[in-house]
């Protein structure tokens, strides 16, 4: 492709050029999208999922993740107003053993493929509340999130996640924000010891292979802070 032939022109590392690679392939995929699609928060279209059904397949899910996925507690992720799409992916992951929990892989190996599809529009349609927002910020995880780092080795994060860790839906990319320091450390380092085998960990596997301890302590402190 002609940005393909550019950038191989560029003085940038394989990796990084991968990458910015696959961040413009992903924008121009948005733009198709975005004129074949009207996209609705939940994506429960895309997803083909049935909210109401979903509703009452969560009832086991609220424990840890919240009635509305909201979750009230930090070592387990808020996944309301989380894209469809990937909630998806990552219970069929939990399912089919690519990713390994001791409380999600039991749920997720009884669920069904319409179970499953059921949940993510559910969780997709809600509503997410950030409950408390840290004030504890740092401020190398703020320049990392914005821009990257490393001799332009670390891609930023903001670049697939947004700026305030909205994500991007259409592109498959994971709403951070609401989710607690602990928790974004945890799968930071989950990424770095290739623990996660889903369909896209690959980006983050390499982007976490490059982080230092202090790097993702500071880029969990960051994303905590997010309104």
């Amino acid at each position: 492709m002609v940005f393909e032939l550019i950038l191989n022109r560029c003085p940038m590392s394989q990796s990084r050029l991968s990458f910015v690679i696959f961040v413009l392939r992903q924008t121009a995929l948005n733009g198709v999208l975005a004129l074949g699609l009207t996209l609705s928060g939940s994506l429960a279209v895309m997803a083909g999922g049935d909210i109401q059904a979903g509703l009452e397949a969560s009832k086991t899910c609220a424990a840890c993740h919240g009635a509305d996925g909201n979750s009230g507690v930090p070592m387990f992720p808020s996944i309301a107003g989380q894209g469809a799409g990937y909630i998806a992916e990552q219970l069929h992951a939990f399912r089919d053993g690519n990713r390994v929990n001791v409380l999600m892989s039991p749920q997720a190996k009884a669920l069904t493929d319409t179970q499953i599809t059921d949940l993510a529009a559910y969780f997709a349609a809600q509503k997410r509340v950030v409950k408390t927002a840290s004030t504890d910020d740092s401020i190398p995880g703020a320049h990392l999130w914005k821009f990257g780092g490393h001799a332009n080795t670390i891609a930023a994060c903001a670049a697939c996640h947004g700026a305030q860790g909205q994500g991007n839906q259409p592109a498959g990319f994971p709403a951070l924000r609401g989710l607690t320091s602990q928790y974004v450390l945890e799968s930071l380092m989950a990424y770095r010891n290739n623990e996660r085998k889903t369909e896209h960990a690959d980006i983050m596997v390499s982007i976490a292979s490059k982080l230092s301890d202090d790097d993702m302590h500071d880029l969990a402190k960051h994303v905590a802070t997010f309104p």
